[in-house]
């Protein structure tokens, strides 16, 4: 069995019954594969989804879940064709990687960023390289991944964050899927 990251964006135009009947169908269909879930709540995202200028407000649902590959084909053909999903996302997980609450992350990085002097933010100052800040190297951790991003969109080098290879690499996967999200921008 290998571990998942299936996100749901639902339309934010959607009323509170149709969302909730939504989400637990999508709940039932996955009861067995669960591991963990986290509910993101409307989220103001860097893009518009669609063509209209109005769509730039999703629902977010995230589930960690334990799945094979027949599964996975499974849940792509019932989320395919529901109207009120306007985008899914199936991430593969590593072993060693966890699922973080999005609202427990955000909380820490407000307390961690509010500490720092101003100084320091711009300064070349690894914040990955304390073992306790790992954790954070997540898509949902979205206020500390724009101070990793440039004015221009461009992920900024080892050069100037300091971090290690590995770290590195795990930054640039954070900060691609939270802009395959909407959650940071392409370009500012």
């Amino acid at each position: 069995m290998q571990k998942y990251d299936v996100v749901l964006l639902l339309d934010a135009s959607l009323s509170e019954t149709n969302r909730k009947e939504v989400v637990s169908e999508f709940e039932k269909l996955i009861k067995k594969n669960i591991v963990q879930q986290d509910d993101m709540g409307l989220q103001q995202l860097a893009y518009n989804l669609g063509n209209k200028a109005w769509n730039d407000k999703a629902y977010v649902y995230s589930y960690c879940i334990e799945a094979q590959a027949e599964d996975l084909d499974m849940i792509k053909k019932n989320v395919l064709y529901n109207k009120a999903i306007k985008r899914y996302f199936i991430f593969k997980m590593n072993k060693n990687d966890n699922f973080a609450l999005f609202e427990k992350v955000n909380d820490e990085l407000k307390a961690i960023i509010e500490t720092w002097d101003a100084k320091k933010l711009w300064q070349k100052v690894n914040f990955f390289a304390d073992k306790k800040n790992e954790k954070y190297l997540d898509r949902k951790s979205i206020s500390i991944l724009k101070k990793y991003v440039t004015r221009f969109g461009n992920i900024k080098p080892r050069a100037y964050t300091q971090n290690s290879v590995g770290t590195q690499k795990k930054l640039k996967t954070a900060i691609l899927r939270a802009r395959e999200l909407g959650f940071i921008a392409y370009k500012k």
